[in-house]
């Protein structure tokens, strides 16, 4: 049976936020004969005076070939004011009923037991809003409409909040539409998720920005931070205080927002692969990247077209005005792919096109490739030193864009840490066009360059991402980092604009408070892919540095629950690769298609995106590895093997008494309903077989 219980984990761990409600059939659905699905999932938050007001729209559908008996849950956030919460039938109104937290217990472990499912079980603690579905007739549809109030988390100058959209209950399809759009005053200069792409955009009520999605399977929880505006780079700092460690995660969030008195030009370069590979859809998404990135050039902005097969195609022959621009889209639109990847040649002349001498232009070189190196020099390590100098000298920003699972990851990965740039890896079903232009969307106004920062006053360690950095108007420059106490943090930035020097200084407070705990999560990821490209690329460490890093990443990854192509060949190689690992940190002897996906975690790492999944038969309960093995979700932990097991019947009385017993056992259920695990030093067996009831339980807990 496929678990649903790590989807609804996070709703739990979240009951102080928002929650999302199910619909859940009285009895269970016999395989292939459908089920509910969710055909909308809508929702409106609107912000003002640090209190956001959610009103949440959602459509199911019974899919069956029968007449239905369903109720509807929906967990009650502990600090939310419900304002409304009904069902539509028609024009027909129903209210729901809310259970306290005693009550609502009883019934999770009725419908555990009866439903053979112990997704629920994690529901366990929080008051419920319940509602019963009475006919619920074969293709018909009912809409459920919940409204509350709550107040925001506060931290300096910015709130957070979580949504939980990981969600997957008992629908038999993917949710047909999601739609979450978030309202906000003048008063907040940014709505930032690390988790979900949110586009910015003008509403009825003012600015809103907006998560749109189709047909799809959540797999991620919305984290939102919120920064107010106050300065002319409106900053922030937010924090998570960690009792445990006795020690602290900060997030400094830098937005930029200098009136642009004087526009500061570009020169922009468009360096293209069209070798044979590229040949079909590729070739045509990346044409009309360029298309629209040229269509973006402002006045004065300036830019170049390289081309490359087995040679090298200086289409413009030089830097051209943006005003030629409508003549040049014309003739992009004729490319055509053939041939072998000249990538030495492609960057040596797109390179030597930007001047030593024009100081008061950014410089960009967007290249775009889905292959390796096959004509000219082929080496990786020449074409990175060779390159690297020159694009310095120019102060040439470097973005790279590696189209599916030929693509070489060290190569991409190097030159754009090399070159103050990013790197982008697109793999099969994601657009090329939609990558390119979302990034020269974001560089599209430079705002600093060559910047730098510092942290005074207060003792911090670990800050990530190392600079100096670039700062882009309208986006926003993060760097976490750890502190050991509260108290003030100066911080100055410095850097760059049009050749001139701005200075910014600024002072935060640091607090012990424990109310953010992704700050950490973020904080974690981007040290992991600190240390993965230490260890994937840094050629002068020893291997019992490199064994140093690895353990220090697997504890991390177990720590905070990150599991990724990257960490999957770390923490469980022999369940992911069978290979010989090369001297590239287990992956110099990867097949491409994995190399590209570990070096695509890593990338995804370094830019504030939460990384999920990775290794299906892989995954944490609060830090401890659980990997699947033949149906059986086992324990990481060699004392597996040696211990003697306890066997305990799955949904028996003795089953539930061990779940309200810890909450941990509760979450470890989730995975399914044939699991080993170890609790207080006896390794349980949940299987179909097994001791029943509770005195049975105390009785063999005793003899242990």
């Amino acid at each position: 049976m496929k678990s649903l219980g790590m989807i609804f984990l996070f709703v739990l761990a979240v009951t102080s936020t928002f929650s999302n409600g199910v619909v859940i059939p009285q009895f269970p659905l016999e395989q292939d004969s459908g089920g509910f699905v969710m055909n909308t999932h809508n929702v409106h938050i609107t912000v003002e005076d640090g209190i956001a007001t959610v009103i949440i729209e959602e459509e199911f559908e019974n899919t069956s070939t029968r007449l239905l008996e369903a109720v509807y849950l929906f967990p009650i956030p502990s600090s939310a004011v419900i304002s409304d919460f009904t069902m539509k039938i028609g024009d027909q109104i129903l209210k729901g009923e809310v259970l306290p937290a005693d009550e609502a217990r009883k019934i999770y472990h009725e419908i555990v037991a009866k439903m053979k499912d112990p997704a629920l079980l994690e529901y366990v603690g929080t008051q419920l809003i319940r509602m019963s579905i009475y006919p619920f007739e074969p293709g018909e549809r009912r809409q459920f409409f919940i409204e509350y109030s709550q107040p925001l988390e506060i931290s300096s100058n910015s709130y957070s909040m979580i949504y939980p959209l990981k969600i997957d209950s008992f629908l038999s399809a993917p949710i047909g539409s999601v739609s979450v759009r978030i309202s906000v005053p003048l008063q907040i200069a940014e709505v930032y998720s690390p988790t979900h792409p949110f586009v910015e955009t003008t509403g009825v009520s003012g600015r809103e920005y907006v998560f749109i999605g189709n047909d799809l399977i959540p797999n991620s929880d919305v984290a939102l931070v919120l920064t107010s505006s106050e300065d002319e780079i409106p900053s922030s700092l937010a924090t998570h205080w960690d009792e445990s460690t006795n020690e602290g995660y900060f997030l400094l969030t830098l937005i930029p927002r200098i009136k642009e008195e004087i526009v500061i030009p570009k020169d922009v370069v468009f360096v293209l692969d069209i070798s044979g590979s590229m040949y079909g859809e590729k070739i045509e998404q990346a044409k009309r990247a360029l298309e629209q990135v040229l269509q973006m050039l402002r006045p004065g902005d300036r830019f170049a077209i390289v081309t490359f097969d087995g040679r090298v195609h200086n289409l413009t022959g030089s830097l051209l005005d943006a005003s030629e621009k409508a003549e040049w889209i014309e003739k992009v639109r004729r490319i055509q792919a053939d041939g072998m990847t000249n990538i030495y040649g492609a960057l040596q002349t797109s390179i030597d096109m930007f001047s030593k001498y024009d100081t008061g232009r950014f410089k960009a070189l967007l290249f775009l490739t889905d292959g390796e190196p096959t004509e000219g020099i082929t080496d990786i390590g020449r074409i990175i030193s060779d390159a690297t100098p020159e694009a310095r000298a120019r102060n040439v920003h470097l973005f790279s864009f590696g189209v599916g699972t030929g693509v070489v990851a060290e190569l991409l990965d190097r030159l754009v840490q090399e070159n103050a740039g990013r790197v982008s890896y697109i793999i099969e079903g994601e657009s090329i066009e939609a990558k390119v232009t979302d990034l020269y969307r974001s560089i599209e106004t430079p705002a600093l360059e060559n910047v730098t920062v510092s942290i005074e006053n207060l003792d911090v360690k670990k800050t990530l991402p190392e600079g100096p950095y670039s700062l882009f108007s309208g986006q926003a420059l993060r760097i976490s980092g750890i502190y050991f106490d509260e108290g003030d943090m100066r911080v100055t930035v410095e850097g760059t604009r049009g050749g001139e020097k701005y200075r910014y200084e600024y002072l935060f407070k640091t607090s012990k408070r424990s109310d953010s705990p992704f700050i950490e999560r973020i904080w974690a990821q981007k040290r992991i892919a600190h240390l993965a490209n230490l260890y994937r690329y840094d050629p002068s460490l020893t291997e019992a540095e490199k064994d140093e890093l690895k353990l220090e990443i697997i504890a991390l990854s177990k720590k905070f629950n990150i599991i990724n192509e990257f960490t999957s060949y770390l923490i469980a190689p022999e369940r992911v690769q069978t290979y010989t690992a090369g001297d590239r940190g287990g992956l110099g002897a990867a097949p491409p298609a994995d190399s590209v996906m570990a070096a695509k975690s890593v990338a995804e790492m370094e830019q504030d995106q939460f990384v999920e999944g990775g290794s299906s038969d892989y995954t944490f309960v609060d830090g401890i590895g659980f990997t699947l093995e033949e149906g059986v979700w086992i324990q990481d932990d060699e004392e597996v093997n040696t211990l003697e097991s306890l066997g305990l019947a799955a949904y028996s009385e003795a089953y539930f008494e061990l779940a309200n017993r810890s909450d941990w056992v509760a979450k470890v259920f989730a995975l399914g309903d044939r699991i080993r695990f170890i609790y207080k030093g006896v390794l349980i067996e949940i299987s179909d077989e097994g001791i029943q009831t509770l005195d049975e339980l105390l009785d063999a807990l005793n003899k242990q």
